[in-house]
């Protein structure tokens, strides 16, 4: 459906004339915590060089989850999504409400040596300057904790290489049939600053265009679940009811789900002696989106009907470091990283229309919900949304220590220690709410403050026609330590034991 086309591509560094003939790419691999190439690693397995990468026209998160097998993704489109493995998934919560009732994810999410997975949405990283992509399947328990229940996946970027001067610019354009255009850019630039130090820069704009319709629909307080068969007043005369319509005539539009990544990733590089190495860096990526990204399957393709605004702004900034070196015959690392992320959202809120038994009690004239004879009222247009503020900051570090990997007898221990912080604010708005009469003389509902005590630093009074609101501190901790011997029986053999 999606399908992006390199328009040219400047590359800074001279490159050998290839074979004419096709070769297959060699993967390497640290999925074991040591390079070796995919072909010999001796587990579930799935690579992806940044050969295949460039070829595939992979960017963001739907399209390298959509090359690996066995890998899927549920969610509502640009950084909303939570990944599965062969199937497996802990439960996944609306995600309006993800960060307060989300478990954690069983599958482990990795930017090079640091963890990125968070409850409900994991970040939506876009795959600029990556040297590949590394999906563990299965149970990943040992020298992978942080949720890798299911299995891992690892995003590798590329590394500041103090050896040569180099750069590229990649610029693409798609075209989606009966949907908008895209276009992508892409730059990247290594500057070695010594010949112990080099610095590694890339910066991308991806605008992907829209591809489906926000069609004309209608509907009234009269199609909820209250109303119907089997509802709490699904045999009640309705007659003397007014069932004001929620139309979203003036939200028609086609194409109307459109997105743009922006962000940029800096790292330096090190080499302090032989032995030893540090390497830095810092991402920044913003997320904008409009629009919802599935469809009504009650309506033609690529069609649904969207009563209220649907927006996304997704920001997270991240800070990560490696020491890597040997003391004696043994290897030693240590990383640690820091990631803040802000995403601030607006959801169309209207489907709870048909669940919610007790919407009417909120949206309906009191003759209406809670008649003494036969409903006679008005039942205010069902316009829901929900305004959603979701503020992570999360802290990890892992210290490791491995004997000579190319030995018959080889051994990795190390300590994981990792402290997120979450603040969720949901406001659940009914607009209708401030138009209903109580039957007590009154319109509308009595303002509402937030408790005593609540975490979100707005105690005042919640906007008109907030009838709901989700104020949450989340705070999970995770401390761990590791170990795992292998053993080489034959050259084709080996056993493993380890434990976490």
């Amino acid at each position: 459906m999606f399908k992006r086309n390199a328009l040219y591509g400047a590359i800074l560094t001279a490159t050998a004339i290839q074979p004419a003939h096709a070769q297959l790419e060699e993967v390497i691999v640290t999925a074991t915590k040591k390079a070796a190439s995919a072909q010999e690693i001796p587990i579930a397995l799935t690579a992806l060089g940044e050969e295949s990468l460039s070829q595939l026209g992979i960017t963001d998160f739907s399209d390298y989850l959509v090359q690996l097998p066995g890998v899927t993704a549920g969610g509502g489109g640009p950084g909303t999504n939570t990944i599965y493995i062969r199937g497996v998934a802990s439960t996944t919560p609306n995600v309006t409400t993800s960060g307060v009732a989300g478990l954690a994810p069983n599958v482990a999410f990795y930017l090079d040596e640091q963890p990125l997975t968070q409850p409900g949405r994991n970040l939506d990283v876009y795959a600029a300057d990556l040297n590949r992509i590394e999906v563990l399947k299965g149970p990943q328990g040992t020298l992978f904790g942080a949720s890798s229940q299911a299995g891992t996946v690892r995003l590798i970027t590329n590394k500041p290489d103090p050896s040569a001067f180099s750069g590229g610019l990649k610029m693409g354009t798609a075209h989606t049939e009966e949907g908008d255009p895209s276009y992508n850019v892409e730059g990247v630039i290594n500057v070695p600053v010594s010949d112990s130090v080099a610095v590694r820069a890339v910066v991308y704009v991806d605008r992907q265009g829209g591809y489906i319709d926000n069609v004309a629909g209608s509907l009234t307080a009269r199609d909820g679940a209250r109303f119907q068969p089997g509802g709490f007043q699904g045999g009640a005369d309705l007659s003397g009811v007014n069932f004001l319509p929620a139309d979203n005539s003036t939200r028609t539009e086609d194409d109307f789900n459109e997105a743009t990544y922006s962000g940029a990733r800096l790292s330096a590089l090190w080499d302090i002696n032989q032995d030893w190495s540090l390497l830095v860096g810092v991402a920044q990526q913003d997320i904008d989106s409009d629009g919802a990204f599935f469809t009504d399957p009650d309506l033609d393709d690529y069609e649904i009907a969207r009563y209220e605004e649907d927006t996304l702004d997704d920001d997270f900034e991240n800070y990560n470091w490696t020491l890597n070196g040997r003391l004696a015959n043994l290897e030693v690392i240590y990383t640690g990283a820091y990631t803040e992320r802000e995403a601030e959202s607006r959801v169309d809120y209207t489907d709870y229309l048909f669940v919610g038994q007790y919407l009417p009690y909120y949206i309906c004239d009191a003759s209406v919900s809670y008649p003494d004879a036969a409903p006679t009222g008005t039942c205010q247009a069902p316009n829901l949304f929900v305004k959603s503020s979701v503020k992570t900051e999360v802290q990890t570090h892992e210290f490791r220590i491995s004997t000579d990997q190319s030995k018959r007898v080889r051994g990795i221990v190390g300590a994981f220690y990792s402290d997120m912080e979450l603040t969720e604010d949901n406001q659940f708005t009914y607009p209708g709410s401030t138009q209903v009469d109580a039957g007590n003389g009154n319109i509308g509902f009595g303002p509402n403050f937030s408790a005593q005590g609540a975490t979100i630093g707005d105690p005042g009074q919640w906007n008109p026609g907030v009838i709901f609101r989700n104020d949450v501190l989340r705070l999970d901790e995770q401390l761990g330590v590791f170990g795992e011997v292998n053993f080489d029986i034959t050259e084709q053999f080996t056993a493993t034991v380890g434990a976490r």
